[in-house]
């Protein structure tokens, strides 16, 4: 049946699902990033993740602009299509939503994988694929029955992790740490290729900042709670990542690291082993790993169903991914489907095939949101805004012949930035991530033949029915 017009997400979520939310969509990846981070980048994975950092609060800083302007569901989609059109945004949503659904592969995965540090047998990979599509299926069920519900979940899991992070980070840095234990010489350890690479695994531990955005929608008092949350989420998380990567290198050497597989699955119980008590700080860890990854592959499916939802509702994709359920009020045919995705992926049971496929969308629509930003700034001017990104140049069009004598153009110099460094990041994951680069192409080359061919059929219907309206009224 016909969804019923004027029926719309209900604004149910506070700041504190906000920041749920994003913090565990972002600081999730230090739990499966940080092992493959110090085995390429070496002593130097510190200086990995602080130019991923840079990117990342570059990026987050254009979200919180855009985010508390428009207050709805959809992220990059609703400011690409405001910037630029319904093919520019295509091209962003669709970018996004393969990583949505990486996102929740890849996190319920590792979170199977710190369960077996209790579960041994659950390394096997069958049994980790078939655990992980069982706990993704829940988290479906889950998201049917109502964002609210879901926030409440992510939430309580979100403070444990905060407070339990806040104990393995104290214990290390106060009994344990040694300075100067490796040491860096650049070029040869690491070499310059293998740096590079670590910096690209370590900004998939900062992917997920878009997922505030997708919320918005959903969002009490948008306009101030969502800038909020990302500055909140960005400070807990580069704090968790920096202090995460800097203390791994000071209290265990780097040989350890490649010679311990686990060091991969679960490389922040692989650090607290190495602490006094360290069976009891890392069985915590691992606590905490299983507890926001949960939340993190649970913010994935937000994401992928809010941008399709918003992608429905614009007439992109098929109207029936914008479906509402008639009691929950929650898009549910596009969780469904795409939360069947995650489950397809996660039925491999490998870490490693997830970690490729997981940049290459996102920061293709980081690339279009900064552009967005740079456009807005001119096209909707007038439009007040709750929170307006630092810094700005004015620029005469010089390549207007005809110009007018006060015409000028605001350039935010953040959004430039952030474009600069998201792009520079992009191309080494398409140089270094072969099966991301393929897998990536096909799913964008596939995402714009549906949407060219739906579009043009759908075009071809409303001219028919215009035609027969009007030859109708010219009968009567």
């Amino acid at each position: 049946m016909a969804q019923k017009r004027g029926r719309r997400l209900r604004r149910n979520i506070g700041i504190l699902g906000n920041f749920a939310f994003g913090y565990a969509d972002v600081a999730e990846g230090i739990y499966f990033t940080l092992g493959l981070v110090i085995i390429y980048a070496g002593a130097a994975a510190t200086f990995a993740y602080l130019l991923a950092t840079i990117a990342y609060v570059l990026t987050a800083i254009c979200y919180a602009e855009l985010a508390s302007l428009y207050h709805q569901a959809g992220g990059a989609f609703v400011y690409a299509r405001r910037a630029f059109g319904q093919n520019i945004a295509f091209l962003a949503a669709w970018a996004l939503l393969l990583d949505y659904v990486v996102t929740t592969a890849i996190s319920a995965l590792a979170a199977i994988g710190y369960l077996g540090y209790f579960i041994p047998q659950l390394n096997a990979p069958l049994l980790i694929g078939s655990a992980t599509a069982a706990t993704t299926a829940l988290l479906m069920i889950l998201n049917i029955f109502g964002i609210a519900e879901s926030a409440k979940f992510s939430y309580f899991l979100v403070l444990f992790n905060i407070a339990g992070i806040a104990i393995i980070l104290g214990t290390g840095y106060l009994f344990s740490f040694r300075p100067g234990l490796n040491t860096i010489h650049f070029g040869t350890s690491p070499t310059y290729p293998n740096f590079l690479y670590a910096i690209t695994i370590a900004m998939s531990s900062y992917l997920g900042i878009e997922v505030i955005s997708q919320s918005a929608g959903e969002t009490r008092r948008p306009a101030k709670n969502i800038p909020r949350a990302v500055f909140l989420i960005s400070a807990a998380t580069v704090a968790a990542s920096l202090s995460f990567s800097t203390l791994a290198v000071g209290v265990r050497s780097v040989q350890d690291f490649l010679n311990n597989p686990t060091s991969i699955n679960d490389p922040v119980a692989f650090i607290a082993l190495a602490l006094p008590n360290g069976w009891i700080l890392a069985s915590l860890a691992s606590l905490l790993g299983i507890s926001v990854l949960l939340v993190a592959a649970n913010a994935g499916i937000v994401g992928a169903s809010r941008i399709t939802y918003a992608m429905s509702q614009d007439g992109a994709i098929p109207r029936v991914f914008g479906m509402l359920h008639r009691k929950y009020n929650t898009p549910f045919i596009s969780i469904i489907v795409f939360s069947s995705i995650s489950i397809a992926i996660a039925f491999s049971g490998e870490l490693n095939f997830a970690a490729q496929l997981y940049n290459f969308g996102a920061l293709i629509a980081y690339v279009i949101v900064g552009l967005s930003l740079i456009s807005l700034r001119n096209t909707d001017r007038a439009m007040f805004r709750p929170f307006k990104t630092p810094g700005s140049i004015t620029i005469k069009p010089f390549w207007k012949k005809n110009a007018l004598p006060d015409e000028s153009y605001t350039i935010p110099i953040i959004g430039v930035l952030s474009v600069i460094a998201d792009l520079t990041i992009w191309l080494l994951v398409v140089i270094l991530h072969p099966l991301g680069r393929e897998f990536g192409s096909i799913w964008m080359g596939f995402g714009l033949l549906l949407f060219f061919a739906y579009t043009r059929v759908r075009k071809k219907s409303s001219v028919a029915r215009t035609g027969s309206r009007v030859l109708g009224e010219l009968g009567e």
